[in-house]
């Protein structure tokens, strides 16, 4: 796979900090946006990186990231709330989780970026827009509006309890680590899956001939088997 330019919304955050560090190390990453609300230090200094800092709750925040993202090849988001769920409103969540989503994938296809990566979680699909579960219902409508932005190639990733990550509490990942990786539900470390946004950019987007993949515990494992360095 030729070399990409990519742009990274969420790379503040722990998952996406991780992707941001695997992106450095492959060659499959040109060069490296990185839009958000603050910038990362331990980025500062790097030679692909570029740090875009940006007010997500500005009106213009979508003209803004449309600007940014002209002639990049990859749009990534990883963006998300991690622990603090509970204690939010259904608005405050689906500000954050679709509203400001929304407005990145809307400007990143509009500056003609046709691949798209979303980091979401385990078993979300686009039918739990309406249930009845408040975290569910949101997360649902998260995956239905990077869906209806209709990008050429979408790939999912849909991790389940993530070892390694501030949010995910080590008591949980004991009882999780018998859980086998086809149901899903198990554990996958942090790094993997930030190894398995880039092995879909180098192995999966030139083989990808449906608008839309999936990469659940199981099949981000598969796809780093043969993934030098992993």
């Amino acid at each position: 796979m030729d070399a990409m330019k990519c742009i990274l919304f969420g790379g503040s955050g722990e998952v996406g900090g991780a992707v941001a560090r695997e992106l450095l190390k492959s060659d499959v990453c040109s060069e490296l946006t990185m839009l958000g609300r603050r910038s990362v230090s331990s980025m500062e200094g790097e030679a692909k990186v570029n740090q875009v800092v940006v007010d997500t709750s500005s009106p213009g925040f979508e003209k803004i990231v449309k600007e940014v993202a002209q002639g990049h090849d990859v749009a990534i988001s990883c963006i998300g709330i991690g622990s603090g769920t509970l204690s939010m409103t259904e608005e405050q969540m689906m500000e954050v989780e679709v509203n400001m989503l929304g407005k990145y994938a809307r400007a990143c296809k509009a500056a003609g970026i046709e691949i798209f990566e979303l980091l979401t979680a385990v078993g979300v699909k686009e039918t739990h827009a309406s249930s009845r579960i408040k975290g569910l219902r949101v997360l649902g409508k998260k995956y239905k509006t990077v869906l209806d932005t209709g990008f050429q190639k979408l790939a999912v990733f849909k991790p389940g309890m993530i070892v390694g990550n501030a949010h995910t509490p080590r008591w949980l990942t004991v009882l999780t680590s018998i859980i086998p990786d086809s149901i899903g539900w198990g554990n996958i470390h942090q790094e993997e899956v930030a190894q398995a946004f880039v092995a879909h950019l180098e192995k999966g987007v030139p083989l990808q001939n449906e608008p839309v993949v999936s990469y659940s515990n199981k099949e981000m494992k598969s796809l780093l088997k043969d993934q030098p360095g992993t």
